[in-house]
């Protein structure tokens, strides 16, 4: 039998697909029809389904994707919940989403993943995630991952591009000193981000 969302979730989720450019429609409306089959068809159920381990990871990283977009309440606390989940993508999807609520404490979060995930592309999405939001707040813990020789540099030019976007008077300093940086791609990515500081 085919699942079918309430009438309310279902508005919800063409809205979505009116949202995003028309060349994503077809894409964003696929998604949508796998989640609902799966049995999506309401904001709790995908609330419950995302964090149910025993289900497929792209199901998953697909609620995730949605979670944020459709501003479900308790969105924010569910994605907070994933940052603990061991698969490495679904971490990485619920930071990208984390940067898309916003919460008081999402940025609190997003700096526990910069500072203690040991996957880069989580470490990497936090960054991504903390130039959105833009948050004074970050600027301490990006800088700190800026001037850390120990982290990769791919990392540490991500770190420096955040910080392009986030607003703090030790940011220049910083960002001059890194233009010593040993790494040509960190190097560039301080360039960049002084030009727009």
């Amino acid at each position: 039998k085919t699942m079918k969302p309430d009438n309310e979730f279902k508005e919800k989720l063409d809205a979505l697909v009116r949202s995003v450019a028309p060349s994503a429609q077809a894409q964003v409306e696929e998604l949508i029809a796998s989640v609902v089959n799966a049995g999506g068809v309401s904001e709790g159920a995908l609330l419950e389904m995302v964090c149910n381990r025993g289900l497929s990871i792209s199901l998953r990283l697909d609620i995730c994707w949605l979670l944020p977009r459709l501003r479900i309440e308790g969105a924010g606390d569910v994605l907070k919940t994933l940052m603990s989940d061991p698969s490495e993508q679904v971490r990485e999807e619920a930071v990208l989403g984390l940067g898309l609520v916003s919460q008081d404490d999402v940025v609190e979060v997003l700096l526990d993943a910069l500072e203690h995930d040991s996957s880069k592309s989580v470490r990497f999405a936090a960054l991504h995630a903390l130039g959105m939001i833009s948050s004074p707040q970050s600027a301490v813990g990006v800088m700190g991952v800026l001037k850390n020789p120990e982290e990769d540099a791919e990392v540490r030019a991500d770190a420096a591009e955040a910080l392009a976007h986030i607003k703090d008077e030790r940011i220049v300093d910083v960002l001059i000193d890194s233009l010593q940086d040993n790494s040509p791609l960190v190097r560039y990515s301080v360039a960049y981000a002084l030009g727009q500081q």
